[in-house]
């Protein structure tokens, strides 16, 4: 287990000021409540969201495999990153990383090296 993160999302206004960081076994997310950690072994899916708003003024309500979800930022209102997990007393996290696509890349790639091992 590393103690150096992999890839961390810069604070910004967009995630409210918080930090998303990735290591090589987790994802730790620093937000307003406190320190927030997701084992990679927990993670059932990760997947980058178009804004809720803009979904909405298209028609797209997103109730296909809805699952009630805890918001950490701005996530209604910008591109997010969709994090489903299976352990906890909340499955679905949505938060905005400074690059979602990015953000999303890097922990597809840290996934995968940790499932190789």
């Amino acid at each position: 287990m590393s103690n150096a993160p992999l890839y961390t999302s810069k604070s910004t206004v967009k995630s409210l000021w918080q930090e998303y960081r990735i290591y090589d076994n987790r994802i730790e997310f620093d937000t307003l409540f406190g320190q927030m950690t997701v084992p990679f072994e927990n993670i059932e899916s990760v997947t980058v969201s178009e804004s809720d708003v803009k979904g909405l003024l298209k028609g797209d309500l997103h109730l296909k495999n809805f699952r009630p979800a805890l918001k950490l930022d701005w996530a209604n209102f910008l591109e997010h990153v969709v994090l489903d997990k299976s352990e906890g007393y909340v499955h679905r996290l949505l938060f905005t990383p400074d690059n979602p696509q990015e953000f999303k890349n890097a922990l597809d790639d840290a996934l995968a090296h940790y499932q190789k091992e």
